[in-house]
């Protein structure tokens, strides 16, 4: 982030804490009164909460499990198609030309095949992912939400956003405690089976 845009973040926002003292509201006469308005500000560290939420380690345990699963799945495979690779190298000169062509094409399709195996698998490894991170920002956001109400906050910064805050306005631990105990925990089926 740019010096000049952290200047024009601070500026909009000593704006907002200027004005909302003197905001006026109309009550039911039509008459202008002060407003009681104050503005409560808190700052939360996002990136925290993904790295430390429980859910999140559950999803990354899982995948790996996963990713592991695939790993020897291709491994498997690679050796077959090595092994099939020097038995057909060793029939070079005992088959005629065009067998020899026609069982290299055979084994190409199979190379071929596998790599297109590995790729779906690599896709759906990630659209699981995703589909996980999801679940877990959507709980995220109602827990953050909840607590900005309860707390009467009016306004939350993202941490690495902002230049320097009081320690107490991180409403981080709070958010990651709401957030454990609502979602402890995704369960992701097996995208590869």
């Amino acid at each position: 982030m740019s010096l000049k845009s952290i200047l024009w973040m601070s500026v909009a926002v000593f704006g907002v804490l200027m004005m909302a003292p003197g905001a006026q509201a109309q009550n039911a006469n039509g008459q202008v009164k002060p407003a009681n308005i104050g503005v409560f500000m808190a700052v939360l560290d996002t990136d925290g909460i993904y790295i430390k939420a429980k859910a999140m380690k559950s999803i990354h345990e899982q995948l790996a499990q996963f990713q592991s699963e695939l790993q020897a799945n291709v491994d498997k495979e690679k050796q077959s198609l090595q092994k099939a690779d020097e038995e057909l190298n060793r029939k070079r000169t005992l088959l005629a030309p065009e067998l020899f062509a026609e069982e290299r094409k055979q084994l190409q399709g199979r190379v071929v095949a596998f790599q297109r195996k590995i790729q779906a698998g690599n896709q759906k490894l990630n659209q699981a992912r995703a589909e996980a991170n999801t679940k877990v920002s959507k709980v995220l956001g109602a827990v953050i939400k909840d607590i900005v109400k309860t707390n009467g906050i009016t306004i939350v910064f993202n941490k690495k956003m902002t230049v320097i805050s009081d320690p107490s306005m991180d409403i981080s631990k709070l958010v990651l405690n709401a957030l454990d105990k609502r979602l402890p925990s995704v369960q992701i089926t097996n995208p590869i089976q």
